[in-house]
């Protein structure tokens, strides 16, 4: 299992304005094979920041990933976008146990 987490940071407004694109995108890689989680959230405490995560059921899937045609457009989207930061890193992992809930 390989788990991805990070950030996109965006100047005042951005981030509302890019949520099509992110919600779009989201459906796209969630599609994926491999693709086991796939999201983007609005950070509550700094609503221009938009949190990253991801698990994929291997490293072979997330590189598949990197290469699809879509996700090279994403890329390519926040162009269009006043971004300030992006940091993405990924770990391999394995569940360990459950800590609320199901």
């Amino acid at each position: 299992m390989i788990l991805v987490m990070g950030h996109i940071r965006m100047k005042a407004g951005e981030a509302a304005r890019a949520r099509d694109v992110m919600v779009k995108h989201m459906a796209d890689v969630g599609a994926e094979d491999g693709c086991e989680h796939y999201s983007f959230a609005f950070d509550a405490a700094e609503p221009d920041t938009i949190r990253i995560s991801e698990r994929w059921a291997s490293p072979e899937a997330l590189a598949a990933h990197g290469d699809q045609p879509h996700q090279k457009a994403f890329g390519r989207s926040l162009r269009d976008y006043a971004v300030e930061d992006v940091s993405v890193k990924a770990w391999d992992g394995q569940f360990w146990r459950t800590l609320i809930g199901d």
